[in-house]
């Protein structure tokens, strides 16, 4: 940008940090660039201030007259001058933020850079870059490593290779998936279970042409390599085509009494206990929303008007929001018949779960392999303290020194079928456990998703507290 179109945006941008919110809020709306720069008259940075900040201070009821320091961030996250536009995005891209303030070598705000800005080119480069450094990765490592790297990546895929970038695979999400449901050892090399010889696009390819390979090859993932099967670039489907809004319609189950986190829940339900500064609800919520979800049903039934009262029709949470009050207890799928027959897959969540869950797959999964429902599952393992004998008759034919037992737990997310809705009885109380084994009675196809990413119970008081440690430490990536 020009000299005189960073100054004049500096001048819409800076304000004081004593500015009262509802001033902010003003000032905010007439600069459009969804955040304010709280400085010194010398135009010291103090904190950012984004309308996400004034929008949860007023669902929170706080004064407006309030300063408007009160509410922001004080410590944002800034770079330093100077930085070129790939740099900056790269920032962005690491942080996920969509503002980033420039300071000068003694602090002095002198740009401030919006993501908006930046062109379509720079933020392609930048990105696919950005992504190799997050999922390169050792092809020698073990899946239970490859896993939490993934995790972390958030790619759907590692690209493994050794340390000077010479490509040795490619490892998915659905790789690791299905090596789980296989009970293949966790600590065998990645490598195993990888695409050895991945398809590949040469340096320099068009986005339209790398879309048009990744359509061609059924992929969402796509190395790019120079002449030495170096991986220089690393391409994901998302990036070349941004999916927004995700046909999906969700379906919270919110109505329980939460009667195990007593008396947390004795005037609060369950699902508005605070986890961090933000009741549970809003976190399923955003997870949702950022998964590109937007239209959810409540089931309510316990203290409903806490839920109401502060989610509203779901506008100002990015979502359309339907609520779905049982006036007695339905059990965990007996609500859902409340609802009007849905027309495609739709989405169900026990109200006490935070997981990071990627719905995308969970429904590509789900339609591959036609299921009427697919079970989010997660491997448990329990630690017998004992020796284990086997026995035939009187003598011992093996022993076993304090064995790890593995399960896969019911993890309280379902896809369903529309066909499946029809099995739920009118007017009764059904839990969802009924309804899969109806399904598996009347020989449906029930399938299981394993579930890999964060994922946590919210329905005891320890499960509680290490989802606050959770918040705190920043483990929780939804």
């Amino acid at each position: 940008m020009s000299e005189t179109t960073v100054s004049a945006r500096l001048e819409s941008v800076i304000v004081a940090p004593t500015l009262s919110i509802n001033d902010a809020l003003a000032r905010l709306d007439a600069a459009g660039t969804g955040a304010l720069v709280l400085c010194t008259a010398d135009r010291k940075l103090v904190g950012l201030l984004s309308d996400g900040d004034i929008r949860r201070a007023i669902l929170q009821s706080q004064t407006l007259e309030a300063p408007c320091l009160s509410i922001a961030t004080e410590r944002p996250i800034v770079c330093q001058q100077p930085i070129t536009p790939v740099e900056a995005l790269r920032l962005m891209n690491k942080h996920e933020i969509s503002q980033l303030p420039v300071l000068d070598s003694i602090g002095v705000l002198v740009d401030f850079i919006l993501r908006r800005d930046l062109s379509s080119t720079v933020e392609s480069d930048a990105t696919a870059e950005l992504r190799l450094e997050s999922a390169a990765f050792s092809p020698t490592a073990s899946i239970a490593e490859a896993m939490a790297h993934l995790d972390k990546a958030g790619t759907g895929a590692l690209v493994l290779c050794t340390p000077d970038r010479v490509l040795c695979g490619v490892l998915t999400d659905g790789d690791i998936r299905r090596a789980i449901l296989q009970r293949k050892s966790m600590d065998l090399p990645c490598e195993r279970i990888a695409t050895k010889i991945p398809t590949v696009a040469q340096v320099f390819i068009p986005a339209a042409e790398a879309l048009e390979l990744m359509n061609r090859n059924e992929i969402d993932h796509l190395p790019v390599v120079d002449a030495g099967n170096r991986v220089v670039q690393f391409l994901l489907r998302r990036d070349l085509t941004p999916e927004t809004h995700l046909e999906l319609p969700a379906v919270i189950m919110a109505g329980g009494y939460g009667k195990r986190l007593y008396p947390l829940t004795e005037t609060v339900p369950k699902p508005m206990l605070p986890v961090g500064d933000r009741p549970l609800l809003e976190l399923i919520i955003q997870r949702l929303r950022s998964s590109g979800i937007q239209d959810v049903s409540l089931t309510t039934h316990y203290l409903p008007d806490a839920i109401v009262d502060h989610f509203g029709d779901g506008e100002g949470f990015g979502v359309h929001l339907n609520y779905l009050q049982e006036n007695n207890p339905m059990g965990t799928a007996g609500g859902l018949k409340q609802m009007k027959r849905p027309v495609g897959p739709f989405l169900v969540l026990n109200g006490d779960i935070l997981t990071a869950v990627p719905y995308r797959e969970m429904l590509a999964f789900h339609r591959k392999h036609s299921a009427m429902i697919t079970v989010g599952v997660r491997k448990y393992d329990v630690q017998v303290p004992f020796g284990v004998v086997e026995c035939d008759d009187v003598h011992i034919t093996s022993l076993q020194e304090k064995p790890c037992l593995s399960f896969f737990i019911n993890a309280g997310t379902y896809l369903l079928d529309p066909a499946a809705w029809d099995y739920i009885p009118q007017d009764r109380r059904f839990d969802m456990t009924d309804l899969i084994r109806a399904m598996l009675e009347a020989g449906e196809r029930v399938t299981s998703f394993p579930i890999t990413e964060y994922w946590i119970d919210v329905g005891r008081h320890e499960d509680y507290q290490r989802a606050q440690e959770d918040v705190l430490k920043g483990t929780i990536a939804i």
